[in-house]
């Protein structure tokens, strides 16, 4: 079995855990929780002072996710828990490494490089903190990272209650002759302190951030409304922005329906942009997580948009209970527009994407008395765009 070792116990100068100090929508006992899961541990093992707080609510997660977790408050139980075949993946107290570094360091497949991370003796963080990276010899430190073999674990029986349990493990894996490697890190992070965290959590944030693209202007906005929300944003935010969404739409459909075109899709302008914002907020989090999962979220999210802004398009042409045969151009100028931001070139793309922007210039439209033109010659160019791109005029048969 592959079981992840961590700790809650260090404190900040302030008398904080850094366990529990919050890193860009997460904490650092939840960065190191899903570093360990994503590394295949099927169980995580947090030496701390009780399960509460942080410790408590990963517990739940972890275990709602299939694998175990055992929050214990001394080594004691440690050679019961972990067996001589396991691998042990050990993360130093309040550190929080670059996963893609770690992947890499530990390697791919189905075993794990059974190693030693160290930094060399004049790094910047050994130099700070010669506590927490312990000295290996003359020249190397213990970078906080370590895999090996569970059989050294039960020599833990021997040593005083006392003792610091990942001290002794680094010097027992030494002593079974784990081989040590340089861990290549700069953006390496001991959460010593909150100013630490939240200057790292800046640096992580800004390098995530995609560059703003100002030919869709309200998707542009916002890109740039998520990060003045990152970091604080990153937790409950999308799913706040993603209700506010679906109710804003919602009521420009009934608005339409009530014979209000204008209001109608001025608040179908409103909800889209809060559906970007969500789309841009679960971005954010997935790049600064480097998850490789599809996002699904944004897909449906769009999808959702484009349906309810199809229908107010339509009622906005036709209000209940007018019937006009010419208002399937409002559901076919939102589709032509979905069609254009995944298949034309990428200058019409991003502003086909840029659903608030459109609605917004409906809702003009309609103000002046011009919705059904507007629509019609969005929706004349949007395929004319179409049908004249390259890779369709190449295809087309003469």
């Amino acid at each position: 079995m592959r079981t992840g070792l961590i700790a809650a116990l260090a404190l900040t100068d302030t008398g904080a855990l850094r366990a529990e100090l919050p890193l860009a929508g997460r904490s650092v006992l939840g960065w190191q929780v899903a570093l360990l899961r994503d590394l295949g541990a099927e169980r995580i093992i947090c030496l701390c002072n009780g399960a509460v707080g942080e410790v408590l609510r990963l517990q739940h997660a972890v275990e709602a996710s299939g694998a175990g977790f055992h929050a214990i408050t001394g080594f004691a139980a440690l050679p019961a828990l972990i067996r001589a075949e396991d691998e042990l993946i050990i993360l130093r107290d309040g550190l929080v490494p670059d996963p893609a570094q770690v992947s890499a360091f530990v390697g791919a497949g189905p075993v794990l490089q059974k190693s030693i991370a160290y930094l060399t003796a004049d790094h910047r963080l050994a130099a700070a903190f010669p506590d927490v990276f312990e000295r290996i010899d003359a020249d190397r430190c213990w970078a906080g990272l370590l895999v090996m073999r569970g059989a050294p674990v039960q020599q833990l029986t021997d040593f005083p209650s006392d003792s610091d349990p990942i001290s002794m493990l680094l010097r027992l894996a030494l002593q079974a002759g784990t081989p040590c490697r340089l861990l290549e890190s700069d953006t390496l992070l001991l959460a010593d302190s909150a100013q630490t965290v939240v200057t790292h959590e800046a640096a992580l944030i800004a390098a995530a951030v995609p560059a703003l693209d100002w030919r869709a202007p309200m998707s542009a906005l916002a890109a740039m409304l998520v990060r003045g929300l990152a970091p604080r944003g990153l937790g409950q935010g999308a799913r706040i922005a993603a209700g506010a969404a679906a109710a804003v739409m919602l009521s420009g459909v009934a608005a339409a329906v009530l014979g209000a075109p204008v209001t109608a899709l001025a608040l179908a302008s409103a909800g889209a942009f809060a559906a970007q914002v969500c789309v841009e907020l679960t971005g954010l989090a997935r790049r600064l997580r480097r998850s490789a999962d599809e996002d699904r979220s944004a897909m449906m999210a769009g999808a959702g948009v484009d349906a309810l802004a199809g229908l107010t398009a339509w009622f906005a042409l036709a209000p209940w209970p007018v019937w006009t045969p010419l208002a399937v151009c409002g559901p076919l100028a939102i589709g032509l527009a979905r069609l254009a931001s995944a298949n034309a070139s990428p200058a019409l793309a991003a502003v086909a994407s840029d659903r608030a922007s459109l609605l917004l210039a409906l809702a003009l439209a309609a103000w002046g008395a011009l919705l059904p033109e507007a629509v019609a010659l969005f929706a004349a160019v949007l395929l004319a765009a179409l049908l004249l791109r390259k890779d369709a005029v190449e295809l087309t048969p003469i």
